[in-house]
C-alpha cells in the first residue's frame, strides 16, 4: 500500500461538503468513486485535512490515500481528474511516508473569506454582497485581533458539533480592504464547525455598529448573547491553505 498525497482544489456551490455521505454529492465521495474505478479497489479511505461546509470552497484542500498500486503520482493525479467533473481539480500527487495523515499532521489552516460592496452576478458564488458604507473598518480591525491567541470558541459553532474541548489557537487573524473588496484572513490550528462564518458575520455586526467590540470579547470568554450570533453565508469562504512541518 503505498500513501499518495493530493492537493485539492474544488468549487463546493454543488457539494455538500467535504465529507462523504449517503444520497447526496461531496468532494470526497467523488474523488473515492473515481478512484474506485481507476484502480478496481472497493477499500478506498481518503483522509481529508478537515471538512468543508455545505457550499464551501478550496484552493487548497489536503487529503492522503493509500493505495495498492503501481501508479506514479503523475498518473493518479491525471486519472483521478480524468474521472471527475470540472469542479473538482488535482493540484498535485505525490509519495508520502506510511505515517503521513492529512489530518493529524496539519499544523495549520488557513481560511480567506471574500466581502464584495458591489454586486456581480459572476461573483455571486463566491462573495457576500453587502454594503462598505455601513461598516466601521477600524471595529472590523479591533475584533480580529481581540480573537488572536488561545480562546474557547463554544460561541461560534454549531451547537450539534460541541465537544468537551472547544478551544482554539489563533495564529493569524486581519480584515484586508480594498476599494471595492474586503477579505477576512484567518489562520489557526483547528475549526470548530461553521466556526469562520459565525465570527465574519460577527464582526460584520460590530463594524455596523449593532454589537459593541466588548460584547464581541465577552463571546470569547464563552458568555453567551445568542441573538448577538450571526453566520455569514457559505460561498464567500475558501480553505486556502494547510501547513504542515514538511
Amino acid at each position: 500500500m503505498i500513501n499518495f498525497k493530493l492537493d485539492i482544489s474544488y468549487d463546493g456551490t454543488d457539494f455538500f461538503g467535504w465529507q462523504i455521505q449517503k444520497n447526496k454529492r461531496s468532494v470526497q465521495g467523488d474523488i473515492t468513486a473515481a478512484l474506485v474505478q481507476i484502480t478496481s479497489n472497493c477499500k478506498i479511505n481518503i483522509i481529508g485535512s478537515g471538512r468543508t461546509d455545505t457550499g464551501v470552497h478550496a484552493n487548497h484542500q489536503i487529503a492522503n490515500v493509500k493505495i495498492d498500486t503501481l501508479m506514479s503520482p503523475v498518473n493518479i493525479k491525471n486519472a483521478i481528474n480524468s474521472n471527475t467533473t470540472s469542479d473538482i481539480y488535482i493540484n498535485s500527487c505525490e509519495f508520502v511516508d506510511d505515517d503521513f495523515n492529512s489530518r493529524f499532521n496539519a499544523l495549520k489552516r488557513e481560511y480567506i473569506y471574500y466581502i464584495n460592496k458591489e454586486y456581480s452576478p459572476v461573483k455571486r458564488k463566491y462573495t457576500w454582497h453587502i454594503k462598505f458604507n455601513e461598516i466601521n473598518n477600524k471595529l472590523l480591525d479591533q475584533s480580529a485581533k481581540i480573537i488572536i491567541g488561545n480562546h474557547d470558541f463554544s460561541s461560534f459553532c454549531k451547537a450539534s458539533s460541541l465537544k468537551e474541548n472547544n478551544g482554539c489557537f489563533i495564529f493569524e487573524s486581519e480584515w484586508i480592504f480594498g476599494n471595492n473588496e474586503m477579505q477576512y484572513r484567518i489562520v489557526a490550528n483547528r475549526f470548530l464547525h461553521h466556526m469562520v462564518r459565525f465570527l465574519v458575520g460577527t464582526m460584520i455586526e460590530v463594524g455596523r455598529g449593532r454589537i459593541s467590540v466588548d460584547k464581541f470579547k465577552k463571546l470569547l470568554l464563552n458568555n453567551k448573547y445568542d441573538n448577538l450570533i450571526v453566520k455569514s453565508p457559505p460561498q464567500a469562504l475558501f480553505l486556502n491553505n494547510v501547513f504542515y512541518d514538511k
